[in-house]
């Protein structure tokens, strides 16, 4: 989830496979981060009975959102072939690529488009790796955050339809993101981004949201890049994440996508669905592959963090663990070094 404004003025080209690998530019920045405990995903979820605006009972699912992994190593290789299994689809329909410009917001935040519904609403997104849920405000919606945004209406949508309980009462779910929370209204509905169609993608509508910090945020919505839990049968239900039904759906020729974060603050950045982008790439330069060390969010192991000529020898020989997250605009680790 996107954070405080932070000009970080790196020049970094992010390659995520779909369901496993990470790829980076080398040579410009070598980054280690001991990702604080308070950064996604300690899955503590609950059924909550809250009254609403109309005095009935909700059914509430809440997400809270701490950093895990798994440390067996041979449990965590299983976990990985069983989660987040590469595959290159053989359909002849399935695109190539497809490819969208970002607004740079003071190297702070990137910003795309996406369209939801039919006919399609259009909605200014954060493309993030750090969370899961595909978000953008309901049109019930009128006060706290989601006032200065656009908003989604649901009765316009011909395809929009909700997740219900067995009761046919709507599912509701709590999320609490490193800054801000949000009450999503799940359903699912079809999705543009670009030439790429997504059918019966899942989306969370946000009926609240938290004044701080969604009302100064220059976007609409968040397109939760991340994996769901496979510990959470609830999220693969009624929210699954959009890579993952893009995969299911086999839409892509490889399940792929890159991110182009620019250096500098009038160059637009990118994303990419389908391939590394090499138009991105530094002269010279050959694009290095890392495995991913987590079953639950885009983390790598780094040895170390460079500023400028010096090495901060933060992880001590011993591995670290990075989390990379294109919803935030800080880099976080430890707050003492040598």
């Amino acid at each position: 989830m996107a954070g405080p404004h932070l000009h970080t003025y790196l020049h970094l080209h992010l390659c995520l496979y779909l369901l496993t690998w990470i790829a980076v530019i080398p040579v410009l920045l070598v980054t280690s981060l001991n990702v604080s405990n308070s950064l996604k995903n300690e899955e503590k979820y609950k059924n909550l009975n809250i009254p609403n605006m109309e005095g009935k009972k909700l059914f509430f699912n809440e997400i809270k959102l701490n950093n895990r992994f798994k440390n067996n190593m041979k449990g965590f290789i299983q976990n990985v072939q069983n989660f987040h299994y590469i595959i290159e689809n053989k359909i002849p329909n399935s695109l190539l690529y497809v490819q969208e410009d970002l607004i740079n917001f003071h190297n702070s935040q990137f910003i795309g488009d996406i369209e939801v519904g039919t006919p399609s609403q259009k909605f200014k997104v954060v493309f993030d790796t750090g969370s899961s849920n595909f978000v953008v405000p309901s049109i019930k919606c009128v006060t706290g955050g989601c006032a200065s945004h656009k908003k989604f209406d649901s009765d316009m949508s011909k395809t929009f339809a909700k997740h219900l309980k067995s009761n046919k009462e709507s599912i509701y779910t709590y999320i609490q993101y490193g800054t801000g929370r949000s009450i999503l209204e799940q359903g699912y509905d079809d999705v543009r981004l670009k030439g790429l169609k997504i059918k019966n993608q899942s989306i969370g509508l946000a009926i609240e949201e938290s004044l701080h910090p969604f009302s100064e945020l220059p976007f609409d919505g968040i397109v939760g890049l991340g994996f769901s839990d496979p510990d959470y049968s609830f999220q693969k239900k009624y929210a699954m994440p959009l890579i993952e039904t893009i995969k299911k759906q086999n839409l892509l020729k490889r399940n792929i996508f890159s991110f182009y974060v620019p250096k500098k603050l009038d160059e637009s950045g990118s994303i990419t669905f389908g391939k590394a982008n090499s138009k991105y790439a530094v002269e010279g330069k050959q694009i290095e592959w890392f495995p991913v060390v987590s079953i639950y969010f885009w983390e790598v192991n780094l040895l170390d963090i460079q500023l400028f000529d010096r090495e901060l020898r933060i992880c001590n020989n011993k591995k670290c663990r990075a989390a990379i997250d294109t919803g935030s605009s800080l880099v976080i680790g430890k707050n003492k070094v040598k």
